[in-house]
């Protein structure tokens, strides 16, 4: 596939300004789909399938998709769409000003165990109303009174849908909300912000204000992984975004990811992964 100086970054802005893009998903509109290639968006996608079977690629893991599932894409991860058959749905694009911070903390805490999450017949019917009266009221735009904070309101109430099913599904398969759960879903959100810039377990730990034996102990026994884990793999993960969509050099992709020593991240993402950075770059552009 062609490579890019940097990934492409599609932004909601230059479609609209309104903050939201709603369309159809159908088989027609796959090859358009596709036709996007890998890239990132400044905004959430939600995906409703109603019924059929499709495929995308997020971050270098393949989802697919059958029956009648939803899933979200968060703002940042790379994507693109691979293969659909007869598939329809509900394509949605919002704006994160356009999101209740309840609910975008918990689209950012389903992304932990991401995966296509199966609708009951009646919750489906619930969210296709929802979803087709807000696409009504996007497409009637008029001058009227309170119009844009009705349209407001209504994307609160599908996002709401949404984040309402992610979380029945998290408390369905996951543990509860007791405190060590709390703490690794705290860490996972700061460690997806801030690992160009915090690199140790004992800046987290420092950031939560407990010990770092503490905070590495609740995260392996809720996650099974350690701190250091969830770190590098965020690291490794941007890193594996640019080796492979961009042609930056290794040097290059080392400073962006928040290291001045381009050996020490060579060793470092050989260590994590298997292979060096030049290697992981020719194997997977084959």
């Amino acid at each position: 596939m062609p490579q890019n100086p940097v990934i492409p970054l599609h932004s909601l802005s230059d479609r609209t300004n309104l903050g939201l893009d709603i369309h159809r998903i159908d088989a027609n509109k796959s090859s358009e789909v596709a036709g996007y290639g890998a890239h990132r968006d400044d905004h959430y996608i939600f995906i409703f399938q109603q019924s059929g079977s499709s495929k995308m690629m997020v971050d270098f893991q393949e989802v697919s998709f059958e029956g009648c599932v939803i899933f979200c894409i968060l703002p940042g991860q790379v994507h693109h769409s691979k293969t659909a058959f007869d598939a329809v749905g509900w394509f949605i694009a919002t704006d994160l000003a356009s999101l209740d911070d309840t609910y975008r903390a918990i689209f950012e805490d389903y992304m932990a165990h991401p995966e296509p999450v199966p609708l009951s017949i009646k919750t489906a019917g619930i969210l296709d109303k929802s979803i087709e009266l807000l696409y009504e009221m996007l497409q009637n735009q008029e001058d009227l009174p309170f119009q844009q904070l009705a349209l407001r309101s209504m994307i609160q109430v599908c996002a709401g849908t949404f984040a309402s099913i992610f979380q029945q599904h998290k408390q369905q398969h996951w543990q509860g909300n007791s405190r060590p759960v709390i703490i690794s879903n705290i860490l996972k959100k700061m460690v997806l912000k801030n690992f160009k810039t915090l690199k140790s377990p004992a800046e987290y730990a420092e950031a939560l204000n407990i010990t770092p034996s503490y905070l590495n102990e609740v995260v392996k026994n809720i996650t099974g992984f350690s701190v250091s884990y969830w770190i590098q793999r965020e690291i490794m993960m941007e890193a594996k975004r640019l080796l492979y969509y961009t042609d930056l050099n290794i040097k290059e992709i080392a400073f962006k990811i928040g290291y001045s020593d381009p050996t020490y991240f060579s060793r470092l993402f050989q260590k994590v992964t298997g292979s060096y950075p030049a290697a992981f770059r020719k194997e997977y552009r084959k």
